[in-house]
């Protein structure tokens, strides 16, 4: 069976959690966060293996993505599909707004080095997704709204070419965005950062995450993960999750030995798949399931409590598994929050009308 709409947002709760995960823990040396307890070796704490891991966040979301968008545009017409696209991408731009337009209030208060809001150069720089200074995570935004609306060509060109030579197309693709990446050919200089700059971020964004988006469509479009797991459930029958964790294991414990960053894209795609194996009980299920609801406002605001406004806020209880926590509930609270005053907003004269 293919994954359905709950299996979608269960993976979504994943690549929030390893989002923040990352962003805290991939520490070494004088870059690390709070008080680890466990030292590997000399600047390198134990929680430190935890973050590299959580590198899978964003190739993790946008393998979901794709195959969620196949899966969608498959049971719809194009016509159909574009005019729910766009009325889902004009919600998430008010959603976003409201955020940025909160934020900024808070700021004015809170923000004790004046770089929220700032000037009003700034404040529609970070409105209109020219910038992201307010939230370094606010990247990915225009990244995705820019996919979105490209998307049906990409799900066209999924669905009508072979997809082992669209596969090998775009993993080409991939490896010639990490060599420009790593020659720095996307850097801009100051003066050009709105403009030049912006195209620039934007076309080495859209390069990185396009091969993922793909590959998930192409997946849904193979039905690749049925087809693997009715293999998989005659090979390893009841002790399916003892198999898995054995798999797990020893491809993480591999990935932690040889620390290659760039692995961590192509894993992604390993433990997507070994998360949709896992036989899941219901109160797990509903755990990942809470976190994939709340995934969009924790993903927009968590920075926030950490690198911007209320800088080192969530370190003041030192220890990783309290600051994960603490960092955790302060962006639920928010996302609580947030979610009340979206609510009012959708059931407003002006919003009922988008809806229809």
């Amino acid at each position: 069976m293919e994954l359905e709409k709950k299996d979608t947002q269960m993976a979504q709760g994943v690549a929030i959690l390893t989002m923040v995960i990352v962003h805290l823990f991939a520490k070494k040396g004088a870059d690390v966060y709070g008080s680890p307890l466990i030292w590997v070796k000399p600047g390198v704490p134990l929680v430190y293996y935890l973050g590299f891991l959580g590198g899978i966040c964003i190739p993790f979301y946008c393998f979901c993505t794709g195959y969620g968008l196949f899966v969608q545009f498959s049971s719809m017409e194009l016509k159909k599909y574009i005019k729910r696209t766009h009325i889902r991408l004009i919600k998430f731009l008010i959603h976003f707004w409201v955020i940025c337009i909160i934020f900024s209030m808070i700021g004015i208060i809170f923000d004790q080095y004046g770089e929220v809001p700032g000037n009003i150069y700034r404040f529609l720089g970070n409105f209109f997704l020219l910038e992201h200074t307010y939230n370094g995570a606010w990247w990915f935004v225009s990244t995705y709204v820019v996919f979105i609306l490209i998307s049906p060509f990409f799900l066209k060109l999924s669905k009508k070419v072979d997809s082992r030579f669209l596969f090998i197309v775009f993993a080409i693709i991939f490896c010639a965005y990490y060599i420009c990446n790593m020659m720095d050919l996307f850097e801009a200089s100051p003066e050009d950062y709105y403009w030049k700059g912006f195209l620039l971020r934007k076309v080495s964004d859209l390069w990185y995450v396009s091969f993922f988006y793909v590959v998930g469509m192409l997946f849904a479009k193979e039905k690749i993960i049925s087809r693997t797991k009715q293999w998989l459930d005659r090979v390893a029958g009841k002790k399916q999750n003892v198999y898995l964790l054995a798999v797990v294991i020893v491809v993480t414990l591999g990935l932690c030995v040889i620390e290659i960053s760039a692995s961590m894209y192509f894993f992604a795609i390993f433990y997507f798949i070994c998360f949709h194996f896992w036989k899941k009980s219901d109160r797990i299920k509903k755990f990942f399931l809470f976190f994939g609801k709340h995934s969009t406002n924790i993903w927009l605001v968590h920075m926030f409590f950490y690198l911007f406004i209320f800088k080192d806020l969530v370190f003041v209880v030192k220890y990783p598994v309290f600051i994960l926590a603490f960092m955790l509930g302060l962006t639920l609270a928010c996302s609580y929050i947030i979610d009340f005053i979206m609510k009012l907003l959708w059931k407003s004269t002006l919003f009922q009308k988008l809806e229809k």
